[in-house]
């Protein structure tokens, strides 16, 4: 009779099990085919924004942004705000007569967040560590020939390099990290004017080289920890409903014999 119950107890968590894990694998084929499809539609953004051709680049854009309405409900809400501003950031200086520099910037940027949201570990923001890096210490040798002309240009050049990776980091990396760099930056920029000794602004440099570069180390795509989650939420919730079932079935079996 035991033996029974468990063939019954079985069959049903099997039923209830198969078509979750099929529709969750459906929704995750579906996520990935957009994020493939986002990503190859704004390296075009990218490549025509690169090669001069602003209007091109404006039209594709508008598709870039329909596709992204679509799939954005799979996405946080702190995802689709970063990838909105940066979308929003291109369009006006696709539309303008700006620097063409700040434009590709910006294309770039937009091409690194839809990366961010589909990549596996190994963003591509990861691989412009020393882009980003490399002004820091131009600006401590700066700092110390007392060459502040040269320091003010490569603060500039530095600020333009993390502006570009931010958003990305944003989507892909750890987000109280990433605030404590960023106001570390903020508080050094506002004083950049300031009579402040060469070597307390060298300190202030050797922290952010040292913060961004556990940012670098540390950051993890957050959608693989989603997935982990959902399925051991998953797995819990089906245990609940089966043992409920279990001990409805029994109490229905007593229900039945006491009659």
């Amino acid at each position: 009779m035991k033996a029974k119950l468990f063939a019954i107890l079985f069959c049903f968590i099997l039923f209830l099990v198969f078509p979750a894990q099929g529709y969750a694998e459906n929704n995750r084929n579906v996520v990935k085919d957009q994020a493939e499809n986002l990503v190859n539609l704004s390296d075009r953004v990218f490549q025509y924004t690169d090669a001069n051709q602003d209007t091109a680049a404006a039209s594709l854009i508008n598709e870039l942004d329909k596709q992204w309405n679509t799939a954005a409900p799979y996405y946080s809400e702190r995802d689709k705000h970063v990838v909105d501003a940066a979308m929003i950031k291109l369009k006006l200086l696709l539309n303008s007569d700006g620097d063409q520099s700040e434009k590709v910037d910006a294309a770039v940027s937009l091409r690194l967040c839809f990366d961010a949201l589909q990549s596996d570990g190994q963003p591509l923001w990861k691989s412009l560590h020393s882009e980003v890096l490399s002004p820091v210490i131009k600006m401590k040798n700066a700092l110390k020939d007392k060459d502040n002309d040269r320091f003010q240009s490569t603060l500039n050049h530095f600020l333009d390099e993390y502006a570009m990776i931010y958003p990305a980091m944003m989507i892909d990396g750890q987000p109280d990290a990433i605030n404590l760099v960023d106001k570390r930056i903020t508080s050094f920029t506002d004083k950049r004017l300031l009579d402040v000794k060469a070597s307390s602004r060298i300190r202030q440099l050797n922290s952010i080289e040292t913060e961004l570069n556990q940012v670098f180390e540390q950051a993890s795509n957050q959608q693989e920890d989603l997935i982990t989650l959902a399925a051991i939420i998953g797995g819990l919730v089906l245990s609940v409903l089966a043992y409920a079932s279990w001990r409805r079935f029994l109490a229905e079996r007593v229900r039945r014999r006491t009659r």
